[in-house]
């Protein structure tokens, strides 16, 4: 989530609070001290987006943290190399990170969905019976290849 997001999102909770609550519409919280919102918001928009350095602290903190209680090396593959996935070495260097990413999210790249379809109206093609089928499923099929060959080409690009 951007801090862009972050603070639209926090913007909404806080105008249907003020909603729900009459006296808060008037710029007070219960026995009329004033609101504090902006004020919290103003704190947040400071410390919502830490810097690169920071996190890479924070990340080496935590796994030091983790190795000093000893949970590094119980886990799955310590002190050996990764394994490749299969095709990566077939995959282009620049979707390489991006397709392992939705790989481990369990998403399928759109890629894969037009082949999966495509599978499916060739299949739908074969066991058309009348000459309007067999032209609806030849036309769908075409401009599903057409689809399919233009994403495939920007992709090589």
């Amino acid at each position: 989530m951007s801090k862009f997001d972050s603070i639209k999102a926090t913007l909404l909770r806080w105008r249907a609070a003020r909603r729900r609550d009459p006296e808060a519409a008037q710029g007070t919280t219960g026995a009329g001290k004033p609101d504090a919102q902006p004020a919290w918001l103003a704190r947040q928009r400071r410390t919502l987006a830490p810097g690169v350095r920071q996190v890479d602290d924070e990340i080496a903190r935590q796994l030091a943290d983790a190795e000093r209680r000893g949970e590094l090396r119980k886990a799955q593959g310590f002190s050996r190399p990764l394994a490749e996935d299969a095709g990566w070495q077939q995959t282009p260097d620049e979707v390489r990170l991006p397709f392992k990413m939705l790989k481990s999210a369990g998403i399928v790249p759109h890629e894969v969905e037009l082949l999966r379809n495509r599978a499916v109206l060739r299949e739908r093609l074969a066991a058309a019976t009348t000459d309007d089928e067999t032209r609806q499923a030849q036309a769908a099929l075409a401009d599903l290849e057409l689809a399919l060959a233009l994403r495939m080409e920007s992709m090589r690009r």
